[in-house]
Parts: C-alpha cells; sequence; structure tokens
C-alpha cells in the first residue's frame, strides 16, 4: 500500500448502500452510482432536505438530531431514486417529492418507534409489577430492543436482493475507507480495506440502543400514558447523544475509547455488509468520484 499515490482528503463523507448503488455525501451535495439494467451507471444528484442547516450543525446533539432528519430524507429519496434506476424507468425522481413522499417518511418513522421503541418498553413494563429494579428493567428493555434490530437486520438478511444491498454497503465502506487513506480510487486499492467502517448508520443504531438503556433508566414507569410517551418524545435527545458519541469514537486517539464506542458496531455490521463483486466495487468506485467532483471543486 506505500507505494500508491498518496492524496489529502479535505472532507468528511459519508454514504448509504442503495438498490444496485452507492450514494456518497459530502458537505455540498450528495451523489448516487446506480447500474441500470442494460449494465451503465447512472449517475445523479441528490440534493439535501431543508433540515440540513450548517450554523445549526455547529450546536452538539441538536447537530445529530437534524443530522438524522436529513439522512432519513435524503437516503430514502436516493433509495427511491435507485429503485427507478434499476428498474429502467425514465424518471429517475418519480417517487421521491411531494404528499406521498412525505406520508412514506412519517410511516416509516411512526413504525420504526412502534417496534423498536414502544414494543420493547411495553414488554419490559410488566417486570415493574413483579417488583424488579429499574436499572433491571431499563437494562431488560434495551436488551429486548437490541434483540429486534438484530433479528430483523439478520431475517432481511436472507432476501436475495438485500444481500446485494449489503454487497453494495460493504463497497461504499471500502470506497470511504481508501479515501480517506489518501490512495487512488481502484479496485484493488478497495481491496486493502475492510468492509466494516466506524462512522457506520449501523454503529449509530447500536449506541442508540445503548444511550436508550441510560436515558430511561432515569425516568419512571408507574404512569402508561408519560411512559409512552417519554419513548417517543425523547428518541430525538437520544439520536443526539448517541451522534456526539459516534463522532467521539470515530475521531478518539485513544484505542479504549475506540474500542468501547466502535467495537459492537463493528460486530454487528458483520450483518449489514458482505464483500463485493467487482461489479459493484466499480460503482462505488463511480460514486465517490463523483461525490469528490461535486464537493472539492
Amino acid at each position: 500500500m506505500s507505494d500508491l499515490k498518496e492524496k489529502d482528503p479535505k472532507i468528511s463523507y459519508g454514504g448509504q448502500a442503495l438498490i444496485e448503488g452507492v450514494m456518497i455525501r459530502g458537505k455540498k451535495v450528495a451523489v448516487l452510482a446506480v447500474r441500470n439494467p442494460e449494465g451503465e451507471i447512472i449517475k445523479e444528484r441528490i440534493k439535501f432536505s431543508r433540515f440540513y442547516n450548517k450554523s445549526l450543525l455547529k450546536v452538539p446533539i441538536l447537530r445529530g438530531i437534524l443530522n438524522l432528519v436529513d439522512s432519513l430524507v435524503v437516503g430514502t429519496r436516493a433509495l427511491n431514486f435507485s429503485a427507478n434506476i434499476a428498474e429502467g424507468e425514465e424518471d429517475s425522481t418519480k417517487n421521491s417529492e411531494g404528499l406521498n413522499f412525505a406520508i412514506v417518511i412519517s410511516m416509516s418513522l411512526i413504525i420504526a418507534i412502534g417496534i423498536f421503541f414502544v414494543t420493547p418498553a411495553l414488554i419490559s413494563r410488566g417486570f415493574h409489577y413483579l417488583g424488579f429494579s429499574n436499572l433491571f428493567i431499563s437494562f431488560l428493555e434495551g436488551l429486548i430492543r437490541l434483540v429486534f434490530v438484530i433479528g430483523y437486520i439478520y431475517i432481511i438478511g436472507l432476501s436475495k436482493d438485500i444481500r446485494r444491498v449489503f454487497q453494495y454497503h460493504g463497497a461504499e465502506h471500502m470506497a470511504v475507507w481508501t479515501h480517506e487513506a489518501g490512495k487512488d480510487l481502484s479496485k484493488s486499492n478497495l481491496r486493502n480495506f475492510t468492509k466494516e467502517h466506524p462512522r457506520c448508520g449501523t454503529s449509530f443504531i447500536l449506541l442508540v440502543v445503548m444511550v436508550s438503556i441510560i436515558v430511561f433508566m432515569l425516568f419512571p414507569r408507574e404512569n402508561l400514558i408519560i411512559f409512552i410517551m417519554l419513548r417517543i418524545v425523547l428518541v430525538p435527545i437520544i439520536a443526539g447523544i448517541s451522534y456526539e458519541l459516534l463522532k467521539i469514537g470515530s475521531r478518539s486517539k485513544f484505542n479504549l475509547v475506540k474500542n468501547l464506542l466502535n467495537g459492537p458496531g463493528i460486530l454487528i455490521q458483520k450483518l449489514t455488509t458482505k464483500e463485493p463483486d467487482e461489479s459493484q466495487l466499480e460503482v462505488a468506485i463511480e460514486s465517490m468520484e463523483y461525490a469528490i467532483k461535486l464537493n472539492e471543486n
């Protein structure tokens, strides 16, 4: 690796696996590269959501909340784009804007909060009446939530189509790693890096589960309505705290801190990433190069 041309990456890039493609986002713009049914790689720009406010993104906790909402909007828009391109649709922006799009985002949030936050809370709540401590019940709630998340990932991973998305996920990470290391974006260089990355959204999800255990431990469980409402209202705060921990873990110079904050997420990524093939690496490279071109020029 030492004989490869050195570069100096100036912008931190993130990304997302898509249907037959990869999205890469920088500070200015997000882009995607998707392979259509004819085998061509189609590239698109994706505008950030109105929640992407550069001045507010400097405020701790709040920036995590805004980034989460923006990532959900941009990510869903990118998934719709990629689905249309992969299916050979002439209009890649179909179903990516307007009222229907807003409904999809809202329903996704409601279902996710209901399944992964409210349901584990209701299941664990029964132990309150059996005399168990709040500490134990909070830990049990978090454990149930973690089982739900891992179980969901495992089940969808059984699908052949989702496995291909997981391969693109690995390719996306390899492309980001390669650029961050200052190396040329070639398939052989990408192969020198792992398919797991500490800033991955999977690591973020796991941190949310861990932080929720501590946060919910601080609140009473007696009143059912307040109990459920807290699980809904506090989700953004928990997400904001988790985002800050993710940033600390990715930037810390202390191995112990890195291992504590990043280690569990890296393990979960064994499920959400798969080794990509050559054609998938090619798509990731196209997306990364396009993102660099638009964000750094």
